[in-house]
């Protein structure tokens, strides 16, 4: 048997564990922190958004996200997408909104 495939077998995605972490409001919390942090002093946007989709896919997915924020799905899309000009004070207001998270820039 080949070393890749039994590999695969005795482990779970990354991104599975991720999830499942980030299910928990404690830890999804600190995840975002985090990622605020680090734009804080790198100025990465791209992290947070990143980081943004990994909750709010573990926590109930866009749809969920979308009665959070009242914005259409369409508008949420756009805003987590990382192709267009990013509106700050909309990711910010995202971000407050996922579990509570205050949010001081």
């Amino acid at each position: 048997m080949n070393i890749d495939i039994k590999l695969q077998q005795c482990t779970i995605p990354f991104k599975d564990y991720l999830l499942k972490d980030l299910a928990e409001p404690e830890f999804a919390k600190g995840y975002l922190e985090v990622a605020l942090q680090d734009f804080a002093k790198d100025g990465n946007i791209e992290t947070i958004l990143l980081c943004m989709k990994d909750v709010a896919e573990a926590q109930g997915g866009i749809d969920r996200l979308v009665n959070w924020t009242h914005l259409s799905p369409q508008d949420l899309t756009y805003l987590l997408s990382t192709k267009h000009p990013l509106q700050l004070d909309k990711v910010l207001e995202i971000l407050s909104k996922l579990n509570g998270l205050r949010v001081i820039v």
